[in-house]
């Protein structure tokens, strides 16, 4: 398929020499008569003669039955086992005697000089769900990639369409997308609500995502963020009355890594092997079953540094765990006072961070809301990165996650 540019050159010059009575698919058309039958390794091929009698002008609307001539037209039906069926049709070419406009009559689902049908676009639109690339649906549906892409443009999808002003609730997140040259990192904007991407902007600057939030949404009552400052900033900014919710599994993050850095650090100043034991030493003790319980325990026995670390991670996963505000305040302040006691620096810096988001903190309590949809959004977005390469297109990109996503 290579050497033609076609699919009708392709149909006249190597499948009309492969003619068949044992065709695969039976094809039924009204007003069209079957004349021959084709096949080869790639497509199915028919010959078609229109057989209806009258037209419609296509400029002004009447019934026509007067011929001026013939013409042939060569579309892409559909898909069958791995093979694209083409219709070869004689259509009938009518005059119009008031508009003085010639009509050639249109059988098939298409739209202008478009040689597939609708159909067979909506299939080849369709497979783009899975993540696949486009040069993957070009050889599926034995077309070119620029011809996928051109479709893609031009196909008006429901899953891209979001109202922006409908937004009330709006989660938030940054990504690596597309290299740009000012830009390294795209900003996500999702609807908390729906679950909906409804853009992704071009950089995660803050006076670019300020200008552009502004703009796309009236109100929003709450923005959901992981723990970095400039999108906070922004909130502040646009719509003070909104509360700022932070990313719960962000939080939980900051303690982990402080007590992860303890965990390894230690193992270092002390030549004890504890890499083949976090996985143990990192989930939760009441979730352990006994003999987790028991590993942990000897692990702990001898080793004090670990143990107290150990004990901070689970008062600190117990601390953002509870329901209630007032007790998440309460266990602060003993986390606090365990952490100074023992003099365990890591933790400090993650105190650090939970006081500095204390109100962003506190609103995690009040509201159900989180970015776990926009994560699993950004891993979608990483796995397309990859197997295309790279995309450079943000817009058309933009439009694929759209339509994958939502």
């Amino acid at each position: 398929m290579k050497k033609y540019n076609t699919v009708k050159m392709y149909f006249e010059t190597v499948l009309c020499n492969h003619p068949t009575e044992n065709c695969e698919v039976t094809l039924t058309i009204d007003q069209i008569c079957i004349t021959a039958s084709y096949e080869d390794e790639n497509y199915i091929g028919f010959d078609g003669i229109s057989i209806s009698e009258e037209g419609c002008c296509q400029h002004c609307g009447q019934v026509i039955s007067m011929i001026k001539g013939y013409k042939t037209s060569c579309t892409t039906i559909a898909r069958y086992n791995s093979k694209n069926i083409v219709l070869r049709l004689l259509k009938t070419l009518y005059y119009c005697p008031d508009c003085k406009a010639s009509t050639a009559e249109r059988l098939l689902d298409v739209v202008g000089n478009q040689q597939k049908t609708e159909a067979f676009l909506k299939s080849m639109i369709g497979s783009l769900k899975e993540t696949v690339t486009y040069s993957s649906i070009s050889r599926m549906y034995n077309v070119s990639i620029s011809n996928v892409i051109r479709h893609f443009d031009k196909a008006e999808l429901q899953e891209t369409r979001v109202d922006p002003r409908s937004v009330r609730n709006l989660a938030i997140d940054e990504v690596r997308f597309i290299k740009l040259r000012h830009a390294n990192y795209q900003c996500v904007l999702m609807d908390a609500d729906t679950r909906k991407v409804i853009a992704i902007l071009w950089t995660r600057q803050q006076s670019i995502v300020k200008e552009q939030v502004s703009s796309m949404f009236k109100r929003l009552d709450t923005i959901t963020q992981d723990l970095w400052s400039p999108y906070r900033s922004m909130a502040r900014s646009c719509f003070p009355d909104a509360k700022v919710i932070a990313d719960p599994f962000h939080v939980v993050r900051q303690f982990m890594w402080a007590y992860s850095r303890t965990r390894v650090a230690l193992a270092k100043q002390q030549g004890v092997q504890t890499n083949k034991h976090w996985k143990v030493l990192t989930k939760r003790y009441d979730r352990l079953d006994q003999r987790g319980k028991d590993k942990v325990d000897l692990l702990l026995e001898n080793n004090l540094p670990l143990k107290l670390a150990y004990e901070a991670k689970e008062l600190a996963l117990t601390m953002l765990s509870c329901k209630s505000k007032t007790l998440y305040v309460e266990l602060l302040e003993i986390f606090k006072d365990f952490i100074d006691e023992h003099r365990l620096n890591e933790f400090q810096t993650a105190y650090t961070s939970a006081r500095n988001w204390h109100g962003e903190i506190l609103n995690m309590f009040d509201y159900d809301y989180s970015n776990g949809a926009i994560e699993r959004t950004n891993r979608v977005i990483k796995q397309s990165k990859n197997i295309a390469f790279g995309f450079l297109n943000l817009p058309r990109a933009t439009k694929l996650i759209q339509y994958r996503m939502n």
